[in-house]
């Protein structure tokens, strides 16, 4: 790593990736050496190195802040009512999202949150602007839907059909490479899309995308953004956990790092800085900025203390929401295919502020390591035996026989896993504690129309027809998220919020353009500067808004 560069991108996920290639190209398009620098906290996947082995959880989780080998793909972080699950590794989230790449509802772009104010900047026309930055993100990315639909695809269909809802089904665009010819599953092409890309097998069907697909069969942003950038100069390492961000004299800033492979600390100073740490990690570590925290017993002064104090509002779960049909009438085979396939949309519910219902999956793999017990299936299912007993301890027993029941190794073929998004309030909050450790505060009380309406729909597409009487539809038990049911406490894969861009610095933390007010030169780039839920899967507007930002930064001057 070298002392100094005219930009230093913290994380490499659906901000990261795009600002360091359109940073680095515009470096390349003036002749000048490229002078950009990623530093990515996760590891770096080649493809067929994601791990599969469940019984090495330190390969799975990152913990501790990455140390003592805990520097897995998945970081979860527990809040009030809701636990956020996030990806660590070089291409950050993208490497375990379900691949769903679609716009966010229009309607989202003229919410107005329940403190009565408009959530997105005034000064920008979305409407007339994300289209072109749209289109961009499907040029990187090329999504289409799935050529030949599976069994569980047609299930949702047929679940859709049930309810009176059959013009809402539709496929969904996914970031996959399906092949040139069609049943080529598996077999590996060099630069599929002719654009001097990587080597990427065709999508085997195998349900495996949110523990990283090992044929890279997902266009993840590792084989295209910033596989493009590190081509053009961008230099990437990983294994760097940034730890603060400090204002240096006369501009610039210094920014300080954790080398969590070579177990040792760094800094490095830049012109300027871009936060793509992804919503929880970005908000933590601005957090840290603005208040100081204490590490050990070192005591660690605010760097920036005049960061608005609108930092760490506006948090949202994007109205996620998971639940299963269980025991339906059709084999639905939920191990065959990518994760999401397809969606219900019911977006203009709920005043135009609805939601959007997706298939899910359970991988093969899950079953197969079940197998790798002594006795087999049968261990396997006696361990989730004594997780009934475990969970019977803290939920009634009705419900612990009612999850545990259905969850049958070999029962699964007929069941239809639900994944629901939409617009919830936006209205949770996030701190640190005095060791700088992430705090999310989120109340549902305000989302509880939509929830509610979202169970509605989810029975009315499984529970018809009622058993005994003919007509379409899946007949199916439905069983909500558990933790739902019990305690009101949900899990999101798609946090919002925390950074949120606003008109002025009473409004959010950054401008349109995703500059930090009152810190020249320092940006925010990820899913923390969206001031409300998008409705279906961010990604794809995150990315946009990441170009928007990329070329107010290149028309400033780099």
């Amino acid at each position: 790593m070298k002392p100094a560069y005219d930009f230093v991108i913290i994380g490499s996920g659906f901000g990261g990736s795009v600002s360091a290639y359109r940073l680095t190209a515009e470096q390349k398009r003036l002749g000048r050496p490229a002078s950009v620098c990623v530093m990515e906290r996760g590891k770096r996947y080649l493809r067929g190195q994601f791990p599969r082995d469940v019984g090495r959880p330190k390969d799975f989780s990152f913990r501790n802040e990455g140390r003592d080998g805990w520097h897995g793909i998945f970081d979860v972080r527990s809040g009030d009512n809701i636990s956020v699950l996030c990806g660590a590794g070089v291409g950050g989230g993208s490497l375990v999202y379900l691949d769903v790449q679609v716009d966010a509802f229009a309607s989202t772009f003229d919410i107005v949150g329940p403190e009565g104010r408009r959530r997105w900047p005034s000064t920008v026309n979305w409407h007339e602007e994300m289209p072109g930055y749209y289109a961009r993100m499907e040029s990187m990315l090329r999504p289409s839907p799935i050529p030949d639909p599976p069994l569980k695809t047609i299930a949702l269909r047929e679940a859709a059909h049930g309810a009176g809802m059959a013009e809402r089904f539709k496929l969904v665009d996914l970031a996959v490479f399906w092949g040139k010819q069609g049943g080529e599953r598996g077999v590996v092409f060099n630069d599929p899309y002719q654009r001097g890309g990587p080597p990427q097998g065709a999508c085997q069907m195998c349900g495996e995308c949110f523990l990283g697909c090992n044929t890279h069969s997902k266009n993840t942003l590792d084989l295209n953004y910033l596989w493009f950038a590190e081509r053009a100069g961008a230099e990437v390492f990983s294994q760097h956990r940034v730890t603060r961000i400090e204002p240096r004299p006369g501009g610039g800033y210094t920014v300080y790092f954790d080398d969590l492979a070579a177990q040792s600390p760094g800094s490095v100073t830049a012109r300027n800085v871009v936060v793509s740490a992804g919503t929880t990690g970005s908000t933590e570590l601005m957090l840290k900025c603005k208040h100081g925290y204490r590490s050990g017993r070192t005591q660690f002064a605010p760097t920036m203390p005049r960061i608005s104090e609108m930092l760490g509002r506006y948090f949202s779960g994007n109205g996620d929401f998971g639940a299963v049909a269980f025991q339906s009438r059709r084999v639905t085979e939920p191990a065959v295919g990518p994760t999401i396939t397809a969606a219900i949309d019911c977006r203009d519910l709920l005043d135009g502020h609805g939601f959007y219902i997706e298939d899910g999956g359970i991988p093969e793999v899950l079953r197969a390591n079940m197998r790798l017990y002594p006795g087999g299936v049968s261990t396997g299912q006696r361990v989730l035996h004594w997780l009934r007993g475990l969970v019977s301890t803290r939920t009634p027993a009705s419900l612990a026989e009612q999850v545990f029941d259905l969850l049958d190794l070999e029962a699964v073929r007929n069941a239809l896993v639900y994944l629901t998004m939409g617009i919830d309030a936006a209205d949770g909050v996030m701190s640190i504690d005095q060791a700088g450790q992430l705090q999310i505060h989120w109340d549902h009380t305000q989302s509880m129309r939509y929830l509610r309406k979202v169970e509605e729909t989810l029975r009315a597409i499984s529970e018809t027809p009622v058993p005994g009487s003919d007509g379409p539809g899946i007949a199916a038990n439905l069983m909500l998220n558990p933790t739902w049911s019990f305690n009101k406490h949900l899990l999101t894969l798609h946090p919002l919020g925390g950074c949120p861009m606003g008109d002025d610095e009473t409004m959010g933390v950054v401008s349109p353009a995703g500059e930090i007010f009152n810190y020249p030169g320092l940006y925010i780039t990820d899913g923390s500067i969206i001031p409300t839920a998008l409705g279906p899967n961010p990604s794809k507007t995150i990315g946009a808004v990441s170009e928007r930002v990329g070329d107010h930064i290149i028309a400033k001057g780099i």
